[in-house]
């Protein structure tokens, strides 16, 4: 009750504040008193929060753990996909820290990034939220470093506002929370708290109009509880990648047009995670884990907040009855932005033909390039259980043969990764420089082998193979 009535204060005092002073405070009952109390609280709730805020190039971050480790946005740090250092500031005592890049989830514009610390230090943080509290009406406090008023110092800026939505669905802005607190370029990366302390989301979009991209009421944030659902993924990725994706769930295809309360599936593929799942032509997805499924766009919003290859339980109207299917979102979609509904990884590149240097520096959601290759050609395996890619033909200088691979073998695992598709190798080979020692697991005929090869630095169009699809 007192969280509820010292947000309905503050929304008045933000209201009275602007239009009508204290005659109006007391004419909306509220005493001078209560507006000291509310004053104070969010003076109080502002120093809690402003020590663990991170400065970081030309955007904002926060610190999430006293060990140091500190949330940003992708579109901040776009090149965390490589093993890279920054220089960072936090606002608790205005000192410059190096920061390694942890991991990068590009399609959900989130980095984690961490503080490289002396032994046994410790930083301020701040605890996340569980997003799937927030309320529209909420009261939400943001910080951050609009047009770099900061200068080259680390004094934040705090804006107050409202939750204005919940569970937007932008494109990779899956499940995002909507607020009218004042968000503007260089509050990027930067966390929107609760009353509590605790952030419910990063903010990094907002509605520009008449050309320009300041904030007009319309700001959002990437929920806590996505970013908690990745958090494992971007602290350790297999094989020494450090992209993470998100997935859809392979071959099924939906409605955008239906009517029908739900997700209305239009196809399923043969051979998919669909087929495999047991979705039929005509089910209407209704439910997946706790949420409510209304139409296709929410589908997509619910299965981009947890990392590729994670599992769902779908609740599934088919004609009279309700019943429970379990997928996986196995496919991975492809990295950037600003295409709505996720289109597969090996689509995306099909319809590209391939990263375009150019593209990657206007686009700060398109991955760096590979540094290291293994310089082979070769298909999808076209058993999909076992995966992996059948050799077709080997570069020149490609370090395979002389380990003792040969045309046909299928190499399923690189340094214990498994690969099923082409963004499971690219994705290590963005990160390993040439030269690095990795281990290959391959099938010839049903026998299992393994080798050690170093990788050679990538071409300079970029790419480690060349990808068909099965």
């Amino acid at each position: 009750m007192k969280k509820i009535l010292t947000a309905v204060a503050t929304a008045l005092l933000l209201g009275t504040t602007l239009v009508g002073g204290p005659a109006l405070a007391q004419e909306k009952g509220l005493s001078n008193t209560t507006v000291d109390k509310v004053d104070a609280e969010v003076r109080a709730l502002t120093a809690r929060v402003y020590p663990a805020f991170v400065l970081i190039g030309g955007g904002s971050g926060v610190c999430i753990s006293e060990d140091g480790y500190f949330l940003t946005n992708h579109h901040v740090w776009n090149q965390a996909a490589q093993p890279v250092t920054m220089a960072v500031k936090m606002a608790g005592n205005a000192r410059q820290f190096q920061a390694r890049a942890i991991g990068a989830d590009p399609r959900g514009d989130i980095v984690l990034g961490k503080l490289v610390l002396k032994e046994g230090e410790k930083v301020p943080f701040v605890k996340l939220a569980d997003s799937d509290k927030v309320a529209v009406g909420d009261i939400c406090l943001a910080v951050g470093n609009p047009f770099l008023l900061s200068g080259t110092g680390s004094e934040p800026t705090v804006t107050l506002g409202t939750v204005t939505a919940t569970h937007r669905f932008q494109g990779g802005y899956n499940d995002s929370i909507q607020i009218d607190t004042a968000i503007n370029p260089g509050n990027s990366g930067g966390p929107s708290f609760n009353l509590d302390g605790e952030v419910i989301g990063i903010n990094g979009r907002n509605i520009a109009s008449h050309g320009k991209r300041f904030n007009t009421g319309a700001g959002y944030a990437i929920p806590s509880n996505q970013i908690r659902n990745f958090m494992e993924a971007l602290k350790a990725q297999s094989g020494g990648a450090l992209l993470v994706r998100h997935g859809i769930v392979g071959g099924l295809r939906l409605d955008f047009n239906a009517v029908d309360k739900g997700a209305v599936v239009r196809s399923v593929e043969e051979n998919t995670e669909a087929a495999d799942a047991g979705f039929a032509v005509g089910d209407v997805i209704v439910g997946i884990d706790h949420y409510e499924i209304f139409n296709a766009y929410r589908y997509y919003g619910v299965i981009g907040t947890k990392p590729r290859g994670s599992e769902f339980s779908f609740k599934v109207r088919r004609g009279d009855k309700v019943i429970a299917i379990t997928a996986r979102n196995d496919v991975p979609t492809e990295s950037g932005q600003f295409g709505h509904i996720p289109r597969s990884d090996d689509e995306a590149r099909s319809r590209s033909g391939g990263t375009n240097p150019l593209q990657r520096m206007a686009d700060p959601f398109a991955l760096p390039s590979p540094k290291s290759s293994l310089a082979f050609s070769g298909s999808y395996n076209t058993d999909r259980k076992i995966g992996g890619y059948k050799i077709t033909r080997f570069a020149d200088n490609s370090p395979l043969p002389g380990a003792g691979l040969q045309v046909d073998d299928i190499i399923t695992h690189v340094n214990g990764r498994h690969i099923r598709h082409f963004a499971d190798l690219s994705d290590i080979m963005i990160a390993l420089d040439a030269g690095t020692e990795v281990t290959i697991t391959y099938l010839r005929g049903e026998e299992k082998l393994e080798a050690k090869v170093k990788t050679i630095e990538a071409p300079r169009s970029g790419g480690t193979t060349t990808p068909r699809r099965r």
